[in-house]
């Protein structure tokens, strides 16, 4: 019952999913008052796109079926991962959780690399800052 009324109070719906948030892990590293307002100024987004690398795309326009072995190529090699939005808007996707992130324990580029030049739907917390969309989702620890 007290989780149906969180539900509720929060805006969802019983059986819809939860909205994204930010971890425990990102806002215990939000150390100052600029830090605090940087995060309460991300937002909840779910996306549908294209996964590329960011660095084939940004540098050549590289996507595709065609591109698919080599963006996975340069992802497991530590290129960062990207989603293209039927608009064109291209979307940084990094692990949401800020400590095991940074620890180099959370990691999105093995699932993404399997995705490399397909459509799939995401959601995360979305920030822009100078100009660059970055989707925080949430990702697997090791």
């Amino acid at each position: 019952m007290l989780a149906l009324m969180l539900m509720l109070a929060l805006g969802q719906n019983p059986g819809q999913t939860p909205t994204p948030a930010w971890s425990a892990t990102t806002r215990e590293a939000a150390a100052t008052d600029a830090n605090k307002k940087a995060l309460a100024e991300g937002r909840p987004l779910t996306i549908t796109g294209e996964v590329v690398d960011v660095s084939c795309y940004t540098q050549m326009g590289k996507r595709g079926e065609a591109h698919k072995k080599c963006g996975a190529m340069c992802v497991l090699s530590g290129e960062p991962v990207g989603i293209v939005t039927a608009d064109n808007t291209l979307y940084l996707l990094m692990p949401e959780q800020h400590h095991p992130r940074r620890d180099g324990k959370a990691n999105l580029a093995k699932e993404y690399a399997e995705k490399m030049g397909t459509t799939v739907t995401v959601s995360g917390m979305a920030t822009e800052r100078g100009g660059v969309r970055t989707l925080f989702l949430e990702a697997p620890l090791h």
